[in-house]
């Protein structure tokens, strides 16, 4: 499935852009009502690392940027977080492909509306002072109504994941899984 509400940019402009991936039923199955809490819990979705690896030829930089409240309600630790992501990493190693650019992850509760926390602009901003570039066009994608609000807020086009726990009405784009967005941009 795919739906689009506004131009795409075309394929040989992409590298003016960054790719910010949300984690959590992007690259990763989702846990329903739960949260990957240990490198056996995490799962790349079918077709991801073929995705992410379209992706790495296309966009100037990739970063995921990944709210954890996990953390927050103390279900899991950050050393936990870093497990997972070293599993992530394992598996786009194990696939001679590089790391992402950098990983920012957001451990505060939803309640505390902490400026890091999506859709609040706090991991976009670090991501603009710490790769050091000025003023860039940015892509989201995720699957949920927060990541598409990050993308309005920082002026992104944005990609939503089709994920049957969210309701999301506001994206650009949609697909039904990364794989396929990556097949997209390969035709576009």
């Amino acid at each position: 499935m795919s739906e689009q509400r506004a131009s795409f940019p075309k394929s040989s402009e992409l590298k003016e852009y960054v790719l910010l991936l949300d984690r959590d039923g992007v690259i990763n199955e989702p846990k329903p009502d739960d949260y990957v809490k240990s490198p056996e819990e995490f799962l790349f979705c079918k077709g991801a690392i073929k995705a992410i690896e379209t992706f790495q030829h296309y966009f100037d930089k990739i970063v995921i940027v990944t709210n954890q409240q996990g953390i927050g309600r103390e279900l899991m630790t950050e050393k936990d977080l870093q497990n997972v992501h070293l599993k992530m990493y394992d598996g786009l190693r194990a696939s001679n492909l590089p790391y992402f650019d950098l990983t920012c992850y957001a451990p505060y509760l939803r309640s505390e509306n902490h400026a890091w926390r999506k859709p609040q602009t706090g991991m976009v901003d670090y991501v603009q002072s710490i790769l050091s570039f000025g003023r860039t066009k940015y892509l989201v994608c995720g699957d949920s109504p927060g990541d598409m609000q990050l993308g309005r807020n920082v002026g992104a086009f944005c990609v939503n994941i089709a994920n049957p726990q969210f309701e999301v009405s506001d994206f650009d784009l949609r697909f039904d899984s990364l794989s396929d967005f990556a097949h997209f941009i390969t035709q576009n």
